[in-house]
C-alpha cells in the first residue's frame, strides 16, 4: 500500500455540488495529474469521485456528462490499517480517499505501491547490481519517458535517475506530457510510465474517455520494465534446463502474411475484431461467431458457457497461480487445470506453461492442447503424465513457476514465453500449422492462440509427433536425489542472485552474516537481531521475505528495514527474491499442520541457502531469533543447527528482548496499530516504522 499526499491527486474544486461533470474537465485534469479516480470537493470538503469504471459506464449508456459518484469507500485520518483491511476484504477496490475529521481531502491510499518500490531501488542499485541491465539498455536507441506531474518530487527523482542510467548506456530518451501520450503511443517506440497509478490514469484517459485502446504492449511502468530488462536471464536458464537434459518445446505465432493462407488467417481476425461486440482488450467468443468457432459443439448455451469461462488468479510479487474452481467445462485443482484421462502414476512427465493456449481459454477441459495429448499418449500406451500448469502471468512471473516445479532429467516442457523463439528450445509456429492444414479463420478469435477446440488439436497433434519421432516419450528416467534443487539451483542464481548480487565480492579473510526476517511489520526486536548481528560480522545480509503474505507489502516492509538500519553501514538489505521462505519452496509453512510435517519443504528451503546461496556470498554465520513461541519457526532453527554446520556455517541464536515482561513482537504492533494505541506501538517498534503505519505529522 502507498499514500499519495492531496498535492499529488486530481481535484476538481466546486461551489455548488454538481450532479455531473463535463467530460473534458475529467479529461483536463487527468492530464495534469494522472490517476485512476478524480476527486471532486465542495466548499473544499469532499464530495464524491469519478473513477475509470464510472466513466465506462456514462459511455455505453450514451451519457454526455459523468454522473458523480457519491457511493464510495473512504478513511478518516490516516487510518492505515483500516485501509489496509478494506484492500483486503474488497478486492475490486483500487483506491481509497483519506479526509480529515471535517471532511476535507488528506490524500489517498492506493492498493498499489510500485511508487513506494522504485523509491528504495536506489538503496538496492540494481543498475549495478543487476548484470543484465546494461547490456539490455545498450541495444535500445530511444526511449520516451512521461514527464511527472508539475510539483511531484517523488515522481520527478526517480525519473530524473532513470534518465542517468539510460543516457549512460547511450539511450536516447525524450520527455512528454502526459496530455501527449494518446498521440505518441501508436509510435513503434517504448513509452515509460512512472508507476501504476500514473499508467492506470492512462487507461482512464484513452479507454474511457476517449474510447480508443491503451497500447500497453508499448507503454510499460518502470517496475514491468524493471522486469523485462532481466529477461536475459530467462533465456539463459532455460537454456541451462535444455542442457540438463529438459526437452522444451515453445509455442509462438509468426505475424507474417507471406502466404495466402496466412493472409486469409489474419483478415479473418481482423474481420472479427471489427465487430461491435468484440474487442482486443478481453477477448472472448462473440454471439455472432460462436457457430463458426464450436460447429458441432455449439448447442444451447454451450458457447455462452464455455466461451466467456472465468479464470481466476491468485498473484504476488512471487508467487502465482490459477483459483480452484469445480463446473461442468472448467476444472482447477491445486492451481492446475484438469487434463482428462491423465494417469495417477507415470514415467515422465510432460508440464505445459503460458497464458491463454497453455490455459484453454476458450475450450472445456478434454478439449485443451494437454487433454488431446493425454489422450493420443494413453492410446499410444505410453508411461507419461501431462499436468496443465497454464496461467496468466507475466514472462517473469512464468519462469518463477517454471523453475518451482520439481522437474526431473528425462521430463517434457512445453512453454509459451512472449511470443518469440527463445534459445534452447524447437519452436512450434502455430501460424505455420494452421496455414499447411487449410485451418479456417473461424477457427480463430483475434489471434492463433486464441483457438477453439480443432486448433488445439493441431497443436497437440503437432507436439505428439515431435515427441515421438524424438524418442522423448520412451526415453530413459533418470533418478536424481533433490530432483527440485536442479530448478530452484538455476532459478536462484539467474532471478536473484544474478540480479542483486553481481557487484557483491567479498575480501579474503571478511566473515559474511546473515539474516532473513519477515518484518511485519520492522520491530524494535527485529532492530536488535540486525544490530547484534552486525557486530559480529564484516559484513551482514539482511535478507526480506519477498512473498506478499501479510498486513504489510514486500515494499512497505524493505522501506522500513531500511530505515531502521541506516545507520548499520556494514548491513545490506536485499529481498529474498522467489526461492527462499516463499510459497514456491516453503509451502507447508503457510497451512495449518504440525512442524515435522514441514520437514520436506524445511530441508529444501535450507539447501538452497547452503548449497547455491551462501556457497556463492561465503556466508559462514547465520543468525536466527529466539523462536520458542512459535513451533514452526522453531523446528526451522532446530533444522537449522542440524544442517548448517556441515557446510561450515555457524548458526547464531539470539534471545528476544522484551517490554516489560512481555516479548516484542510483530503481531503485538500490527493489534496496537490496529487500535490507534501509539503508545503501546512505541514499545514495540522503532520511530522509523512509524511513517508507514500512522503517516508522518504534517
Amino acid at each position: 500500500m502507498d499514500y499519495y499526499n492531496r498535492s499529488q491527486l486530481p481535484i476538481l474544486s466546486f461551489d455548488k455540488a454538481p450532479e455531473a461533470l463535463e467530460r473534458e474537465d475529467v479529461r483536463r485534469i487527468l492530464c495534469e495529474k494522472p490517476c485512476n479516480i478524480v476527486f471532486i470537493e465542495v466548499c473544499e470538503k469532499l464530495y464524491g469521485i469519478v473513477s475509470r469504471g464510472d466513466v465506462s459506464r456514462a459511455r455505453r449508456a450514451g451519457e454526455d456528462k459523468i454522473p458523480v459518484n457519491r457511493s464510495f469507500t473512504y478513511i478518516v485520518g490516516k487510518q492505515f490499517m483500516e485501509a489496509r483491511e478494506i484492500f483486503r476484504e474488497k478486492k475490486t477496490i483500487q483506491e481509497i480517499p483519506v479526509t480529515d475529521s471535517e471532511g476535507r481531502l488528506m490524500g489517498m491510499c492506493s492498493r498499489t505501491d510500485d511508487l513506494l518500490y522504485l523509491e528504495y531501488l536506489e538503496y538496492s542499485n540494481p543498475w549495478e547490481g543487476n548484470r543484465y541491465i546494461r547490456p539490455f539498455l545498450e541495444q535500445l536507441e530511444k526511449v520516451i519517458f512521461v514527464r511527472a506531474p508539475k510539483g511531484d518530487t517523488r515522481r520527478e527523482k526517480i525519473i530524473d535517475q532513470w534518465i542517468r542510467e539510460f543516457t549512460k548506456c547511450g539511450v536516447q530518451c525524450e520527455l512528454i506530457d502526459f496530455a501527449e501520450l494518446l498521440e505518441r503511443q501508436d509510435e513503434d517506440t517504448t513509452i515509460l510510465i512512472v508507476d501504476e497509478e500514473t499508467n492506470r490514469g492512462g487507461y482512464f484517459v484513452t479507454e474511457s474517455l476517449d474510447g480508443s485502446v491503451y497500447r500497453s504492449d508499448y507503454v510499460h511502468t518502470f517496475r514491468t520494465y524493471e522486469r523485462l530488462m532481466s529477461d536475459p536471464s530467462y533465456d539463459e536458464l532455460i537454456q541451462k534446463l535444455a542442457d540438463f537434459g529438459i526437452k522444451i518445446y515453445n509455442l509462438y505465432y509468426s505475424e507474417d502474411e507471406n502466404t495466402e493462407g496466412r493472409k486469409r488467417l489474419w483478415n479473418g481476425m481482423r474481420q472479427w475484431l471489427e465487430q461491435p461486440e468484440a474487442r482486443n482488450v478481453n477477448p472472448h467468443v462473440t454471439p455472432s461467431s460462436a457457430q463458426g468457432f464450436y460447429g458441432e459443439l455449439n448447442k444451447g448455451t454451450y458457447a455462452a458457457e464455455v466461451g466467456k469461462m472465468y479464470f481466476g488468479m491468485e498473484a504476488n510479487n512471487v508467487y502465482t497461480r490459477m483459483k480452484d474452481i469445480q463446473s461442468p467445462y472448467l476444472n482447477i485443482v491445486n492451481g492446475e487445470r484438469v487434463t482428462t484421462g491423465q494417469p495417477a502414476e507415470a514415467d515422465h512427465t510432460i508440464w505445459f506453461f503460458g497464458p491463454c493456449i497453455i490455459i484453454g481459454s476458450f475450450v472445456e477441459d478434454q478439449y485443451t492442447i494437454e487433454s488431446i495429448l493425454q489422450k493420443k499418449i494413453n492410446e499410444a500406451g505410453y508411461s507419461c503424465k501431462v499436468v496443465n500448469c497454464g496461467c496468466r502471468e507475466t514472462p517473469y512471473q512464468e519462469m518463477i513457476r517454471i523453475t518451482s516445479t520439481p522437474m526431473k532429467p528425462g521430463d517434457i516442457v512445453v512453454m509459451c514465453v512472449d511470443n518469440r523463439p527463445v534459445a534452447g528450445t524447437e519452436s512450434v509456429d502455430m501460424t505455420e500449422l494452421l496455414d499447411n492444414n487449410n485451418a479456417p479463420a473461424e477457427w480463430l478469435l483475434d489471434n492463433p492462440a486464441h483457438c477453439n477446440h480443432k486448433a488445439n488439436a493441431l497443436y497437440a497433434n503437432e507436439l505428439y509427433e515431435r515427441m515421438e519421432r524424438g524418442g522423448f516419450l520412451s526415453a530413459e528416467v533418470q533418478q536424481t536425489e533433490h530432483p527440485a534443487m536442479l530448478t530452484r539451483d538455476l532459478a536462484v542464481n539467474a532471478l536473484h542472485l544474478d540480479l542483486h548480487y553481481n557487484t557483491f565480492h567479498p575480501k579474503e579473510g571478511e566473515i559474511i552474516g546473515f539474516v532473513g526476517i519477515h518484518g511485519n511489520p520492522f520491530t524494535r526486536g527485529h532492530r536488535y537481531l540486525i544490530e547484534t548481528a552486525s557486530k559480529q560480522v564484516d559484513c551482514l545480509i539482511c535478507q526480506i521475505i519477498e512473498d506478499e503474505v501479510g498486513a504489510f507489502s514486500y515494499a512497505e516492509r524493505f522501506a522500513m528495514a531500511v530505515e531502521g538500519t541506516r545507520d548499520l553501514p556494514n548491513v545490506k538489505v536485499v529481498g529474498s527474491g522467489p526461492f527462499q521462505a516463499t510459497r514456491n519452496v516453503f509451502q507447508e509453512y503457510f497451512v495449518r499442520i504440525e512442524p515435522a510435517d514441514m520437514r520436506k519443504s524445511a530441508i529444501l528451503d535450507t539447501m538452497i541457502f547452503c548449497e547455491v546461496v551462501a556457497k556463492r556470498l561465503g556466508i559462514t554465520y547465520r543468525f536466527v531469533g529466539d523462536e520458542r513461541h512459535n513451533p514452526k519457526m522453531q523446528y526451522a532453527n532446530e533444522l537449522l543447527k542440524e544442517l548448517l554446520p556441515p557446510y561450515g556455517i555457524h548458526v547464531v541464536e539470539i534471545p528476544r528482548i522484551q517490554t516489560g515482561d512481555r516479548p516484542i513482537s510483530a503481531s503485538s504492533a500490527r493489534i496496537a496499530a490496529a487500535a490507534g494505541d501509539k503508545e503501546t506501538l512505541l514499545q514495540h517498534v522503532p520511530e522509523t516504522t512509524l511513517p508507514f503505519i500512522i503517516g508522518n505529522d504534517e
